[in-house]
């Protein structure tokens, strides 16, 4: 190949960052290919007081490099896609590039105000309306309960990623609001360019400043994020088949479509900086997540999840063929294990072995339930991270004052940070009960607690449609009514339905829901239609039916 491909970007760091991400994958697959950078500062990074939504033009990050590419100075710009205008430019043409990064927002606090024991306030860093909105709703059952009582006060911040970080470690506020894609791309060290001193620099102040601030990450079913979060855009001139052709080689349709999906659902509502809405599409092996929150311009809530299953459930005949309908699963006692001699430890293949307490407390704990989180010694301090299986363990454990920093979020323990977070190792340990040994997991485990059953199992017999809340539960009924085995079986993602499909074999009928509560809808009975629904143990005699 004879023609320079030309390539132009923002002149930010993260916006090099990912030109060098493109710039790596070209090279990769087009060795011989001759590449030039153009690095120039958009509209938008002159201006770093007035908050984006008020700015009055859409594309400021944008629009002067798209001019640039249309007037052919430049053959490929590469963008953060969620800063591209909702329309589009005529004459051309947006591809995704490179897997998505993770969608989600984090927020950081200040150790420092972390320290104070109910304050009257707590100052918190944003310049979207998105997430002030969002945030303001259910930050409050995130929080420990010592900071239950505190108002939360939004202010504007602006700026790459550092001068936030910077302004905000300067300023009298607690937390700031920020895309984890864009701190997990400036912390890697995993492009050739990272050995720049601009990259060195920039992770070295990072560093020191996620040393003095403690995380939560933020889960998308509560907190959905602007669309296209996290994913890179080429944007090509339309009639440039050149071009187009090699750009289409890392063309990540997965993404895409999710992408698309997303910008279609905003544009729906008019689009622009200044929406208070989020949306995120998750695309999994057991099917598409949909979450909507927020609130359009005319006043109308948005609060939506909704999952698209690969494997949907057959509808039920009659609410006595499902088990369990809320308030029938067998009820049961969870005990607290003896710890005064250490945990147990389960290794999927070793022989179990004693985990001390000191030991527990520096490890990462994911809590299955509220039950199950570790009772240490007051006299130890857990040092590592807690993160929670669903938000239902999130908000027990922080009306016990704990502080959480992330959750799966029920999508399963694929979820879960692997290696390292914010550039730190993390070694989790699954905090679990007595008997969940015997299911295999890639997980340690650590055993809190024992269940026992308060009542007899109920006779399952002639049921048709089962939702199975864990495999301990799944392996008991199958047990005691193996008849049970070819009908119609539904659990969450994760660990659970691994071992019922390696149970049943590939050609069961076994679908995935990321809540029971889902469930229960599609089993398309009229009992289940437009209610408020109790979980399996509890059943609400004033919301459901009768």
């Amino acid at each position: 190949m004879s023609r320079v491909l030309k390539i132009g970007s923002r002149k930010s760091a993260l916006a090099k960052l990912q030109t060098y991400l493109v710039l790596d994958a070209l090279r990769k697959k087009y060795p011989d290919l001759p590449v030039e950078l153009f690095f120039r500062e958009a509209s938008g990074d002159q201006d770093l007081q007035t908050p984006l939504w008020k700015m009055g033009t859409r594309g400021v990050f944008t629009q002067d490099l798209t001019k640039e590419l249309v007037d052919g100075r430049v053959d490929v710009v590469v963008h953060s896609w969620k800063d591209l205008d909702l329309d589009g430019h005529p004459g051309t043409t947006i591809l995704g590039v490179l897997n998505r990064a993770d969608q989600r927002d984090v927020l950081l606090w200040k150790k420092s105000s972390l320290d104070l024991f109910s304050p009257t306030e707590l100052k918190i860093q944003t310049s979207s309306p998105r997430r002030e909105y969002n945030l303001g709703k259910f930050l409050p059952k995130l929080l420990p309960s010592r900071y239950k009582t505190s108002a939360l006060i939004f202010t504007p911040v602006r700026g790459n990623i550092q001068t936030r970080i910077r302004k905000w470690m300067e300023s009298d506020s607690d937390g700031l609001v920020l895309a984890k894609a864009a701190l997990d791309r400036l912390l890697s060290e995993d492009f050739p360019e990272a050995s720049l001193l601009e990259y060195q620099e920039i992770r070295n102040f990072l560093n020191e400043a996620l040393d003095t601030s403690s995380f939560q990450i933020l889960p998308l079913s509560l907190n959905p994020s602007a669309p296209a979060q996290g994913a890179i855009a080429a944007e090509v001139r339309s009639d440039d088949l050149w071009s187009l052709n090699i750009l289409k080689s890392f063309n990540d349709s997965k993404s895409v479509a999710a992408v698309e999906e997303e910008r279609g659902i905003l544009r729906s509502y008019g689009g622009g900086c200044h929406q208070k809405i989020g949306v995120s599409v998750l695309e999994r092996p057991y099917g598409r997540v949909l979450y909507r929150r927020g609130i359009s311009d005319s006043g109308e809530v948005l609060d939506l999840e909704r999952q698209f299953s690969e494997t949907p459930a057959p509808a039920a005949r009659a609410l006595s063929d499902c088990y369990p309908v809320p308030g029938e699963a067998v009820k049961q006692k969870r005990v607290p294990l003896d710890s005064e001699n250490g945990y147990v430890l389960a290794v999927d293949g070793q022989e179990d072995r004693i985990l001390s307490s000191e030991n527990l407390a520096r490890l990462d704990w994911l809590v299955t339930r509220g039950n199950a989180f570790p009772q240490l010694d007051p006299s130890l301090k857990h040092e590592g991270l807690v993160w929670t299986s669903g938000l239902k363990t999130w908000f027990q454990l922080a009306e016990r004052d704990v502080w959480v920093s992330g959750s799966l979020d029920a999508l399963g323990e694929d979820e879960l940070p692997q290696d390292k977070l914010f550039g730190k190792p993390v070694h989790f340990v699954k905090c679990t009960h007595v008997g969940s040994t015997e299911i295999a997991s890639g997980l340690e485990r650590v055993l809190t607690y024992q269940v026992r059953p308060l009542e007899e199992h109920p006779d399952l017999s002639a049921k048709t449609h089962f939702f199975w809340m864990s495999a301990s539960q799944f392996d008991r009924a199958l047990s005691l009514y193996p008849q049970i085995r070819d009908r119609n079986h539904a659990c969450g993602p994760g660990i659970t339905f691994s071992h019922i499909r390696k149970v049943l074999g590939e050609s069961a009928r076994l679908s995935v829901f990321i809540h029971y509560e889902s469930w229960l809808q599609s089993l398309g009975l009229k009992e289940f239609e437009g209610t408020k629904l109790g979980n399996q143990t509890e059943k609400n005699p004033t919301e459901f039916p009768a």
